[in-house]
């Protein structure tokens, strides 16, 4: 895991150099994503889970995962405040995947959501997440739910269409984008 974060000030250094070239082109309203929280998806939690409840969060989420990225949206997070004093006349965003995708996770229920870590397209597998790895979504064995609209996590790794409408909204009209978007 210390490797692969070495990694994320060169990666948020890259993004934040896009950036500017398309602020510099021209661009007046840039919207930029976060990364989610990857330690709550069901592939990571069953590929690299472990015994140890030390390694998981109140949510049940892998910490050091969890960990890769709050740290890449923070450092990200202060490069844009950074380019929006260099370029006080763009309206940058920040989206804020991981804050909402925590959040539904959390209380799915206030989202029009029943089910957070467990996914809709999947075979069993270890724990409640109905993931299996050997049997993913499309493979032998594995099947779809029947209300998806119900579920954040499709497939073990991709949120559902319910849950992306959400985050729209979220980014849209707040709270989770900074500033939110048609505001």
């Amino acid at each position: 895991m210390a490797e692969v974060r070495g990694y994320v000030p060169r990666v948020v250094s890259k993004l934040t150099r896009g950036l500017e070239t398309i602020i510099r082109t021209g661009a007046v309203d840039v919207v930029v994503p976060g990364v989610l929280p990857i330690g709550c998806f069901p592939i990571y939690l069953t590929l690299y889970g472990t015994s140890n409840s030390a390694d998981y969060d109140r949510d049940g989420c892998l910490k050091s995962y969890n960990g890769l990225s709050s740290y890449h949206n923070s450092l990200l997070k202060r490069s844009l405040s950074s380019l929006q004093r260099t370029y006080p006349h763009t309206r940058i965003m920040y989206a804020d995947f991981y804050s909402q995708v925590i959040h539904m996770i959390r209380a799915p229920q206030n989202f029009g959501l029943k089910y957070g870590l467990k996914v809709c397209c999947g075979a069993g597998g270890q724990g409640s997440y109905n993931y299996n790895n050997k049997a993913r979504c499309g493979m032998a064995g594995s099947s779809a739910c029947a209300d998806p609209g119900n579920y954040l996590i499709w497939d073990g790794i991709h949120l559902t269409e319910a849950a992306y409408r959400s985050i729209a909204n979220g980014w849209l009209n707040g709270p989770y984008s900074n500033p939110p978007i048609l505001h």
